[in-house]
C-alpha cells in the first residue's frame, strides 16, 4: 500500500507537513512567515500591486476567501 503524497509539501521526506497559517496578515504580524513568504509580499509592493507589505497581506488574504480554488482552477 502506497501513502497518499501532498502536494504543496516540498520535501516528501520530511515527516512533518510545512507550517501553515489560516491568514497573511496575522502571520505577517506574529512574525510567523519565513523569509521566501515576506519576500512575496515584498515582490508585490515592489511591482504596485500593494502600497506596503501590510497591505500585501491584506490582499492575500481577500483572494483566499474569494477565490474558490476549484472555480480558479477550471475558470468557472
Amino acid at each position: 500500500m502506497t501513502t497518499p503524497t501532498d502536494p504543496i509539501r516540498t520535501d516528501p521526506t520530511d515527516p512533518l507537513p510545512p507550517e501553515k497559517f489560516s491568514s497573511w496578515q496575522s502571520a505577517l504580524e506574529q512574525s510567523l512567515l519565513k523569509p521566501e513568504q515576506v519576500a512575496v509580499l515584498q515582490t508585490m509592493v515592489d511591482e504596485g500591486h500593494a502600497k506596503t507589505v501590510d497591505e500585501a497581506a491584506s490582499l492575500l488574504d481577500l483572494q483566499e476567501i474569494i477565490i474558490h480554488p476549484a472555480e480558479h482552477m477550471w475558470g468557472s
